[in-house]
């Protein structure tokens, strides 16, 4: 089934999440407008229960402002408060899951699922992030059975609705789950849509950083960083600025996510600018990073894009830098081989190509309006 956009009564929404709320993707989503939408929402944190402690502080440790605060957070401490407050909820609520926990190695071990589907609970999970296929026969081959082994262990999720992005988000979403469900498609969370008033007047190009001081992903699970040279990888990934600096004579931004300070600049004094990454890539002359989702904006926005890897980097990092291009149709660009003619090969965009992603993943033709607007609408359905 697919939703209409029509709004109906208000309803209470619970947005639940095992890992942390950090402050990016529900500033994104803009959860504390969802009250002007007719919805009461509290937000339930298990954290506590499937994390470390140490590894939760360390995963915030880069940044005062990482935590999301715009709203309350009810921490739950165990699986028996877990089920307790699950077991009161009103059979008219309606519980949106943005991840589960898992307390050993099986990612479908999932006693938070467990709970809410034992109290018939009306929940939503979401395929907001559609896993990018690097297009070549070995490997769309071997997504095709980890979605099929992703369709074999999902038997316990039960959603009324699954929320999706692109066409390609939808594709697979009706490959791994088999039961019922209400499927609404809706516009990419990680993309300004709308045009908004520059920041700088000037002409500029952006460098979105990943936080390589403190990456908090890695912190909270308890992995190294995926930087084992962090002051080699200034030094190149200064070099190269210099040189497209040099080339084009257009200064370099800093996009910071606002996952780490720095107390001490590392990009050579260079302006850093938090939490204003899309609003920089809208208005820029090009982008370079290395595989943050905020990257999607320079695809909405038609910008030349340079994937960097480095040597710094771990084997698996640079491996996501280098699927994360491969699925864009770009190639990977290695800091020590930066050359003059490497970067007017890659200066450029391939409007065809450029359109296809945006279809495929982040918003289908036939989606319009504000994804605020499309996700309550959904919520007001089921």
């Amino acid at each position: 089934m697919v939703l209409n956009n029509n709004s109906d009564k208000s309803k209470k929404l619970i947005i639940y999440s095992a890992s942390p709320f950090f402050d990016t993707w529900p500033k994104k989503f803009k959860l504390d407008k969802f009250k002007n939408y007719g919805f009461e929402v509290e937000l339930w944190s298990a954290e506590e229960i499937f994390f470390k402690l140490e590894n939760i502080k360390n995963a915030a440790s880069g940044s005062s402002e990482y935590l999301y605060r715009d709203l309350d957070i009810i921490k739950i401490k165990s699986l028996a408060e877990l089920e307790n407050k699950i077991a009161e909820l009103n059979p008219k609520a309606i519980v949106c899951i943005m991840n589960l926990g898992s307390l050993n190695d099986n990612e479908f071990d999932n006693p938070d699922l467990n709970f809410f589907n034992k109290y018939k609970i009306k929940y939503t999970l979401h395929h907001l992030c559609p896993y990018t296929v690097v297009p070549n026969m070995w490997s769309e081959l071997k997504f095709n059975i980890r979605l099929l082994q992703k369709r074999m262990n999902n038997h316990k999720k039960k959603p009324s609705l699954i929320i999706g992005t692109g066409s390609e988000g939808r594709k697979q979403v009706f490959k791994i789950y088999k039961k019922n469900f209400i499927y609404k498609s809706v516009p990419s969370y990680n993309v300004l849509w709308t045009k908004e008033d520059p920041i700088i007047n000037d002409r500029y190009i952006v460098y979105a950083e990943e936080s390589v001081n403190a990456p908090p992903d890695a912190a909270l699970i308890g992995y190294d960083k995926p930087t084992y040279d962090i002051e080699g990888f200034y030094k190149r990934i200064n070099n190269v600025l210099e040189k497209i600096e040099s080339w084009t004579n257009f200064r370099v931004i800093i996009a910071a996510s606002g996952k780490y300070d720095y107390k001490i600049n590392p990009f050579k004094n260079r302006e850093i600018i938090y939490k204003k990454t899309s609003n920089l890539i809208q208005h820029s002359e090009l982008v370079i990073g290395h595989s943050s989702l905020a990257l999607e904006q320079a695809i909405v926005e038609y910008k030349p894009l340079l994937i960097i890897n480095d040597e710094g980097f771990n084997d698996l990092k640079n491996k996501i830098n280098y699927n994360f291009a491969r699925s864009y149709r770009l190639n990977p660009i290695w800091t020590n081989q930066f050359t003059k003619n490497v970067f007017e090969k890659h200066n450029c965009v391939n409007f065809e190509i450029y359109n296809e992603i945006i279809t495929k993943y982040l918003k289908e033709d036939n989606v319009d309006g504000t994804f605020i607007n499309n996700i309550t609408s959904a919520f007001h359905h089921i």
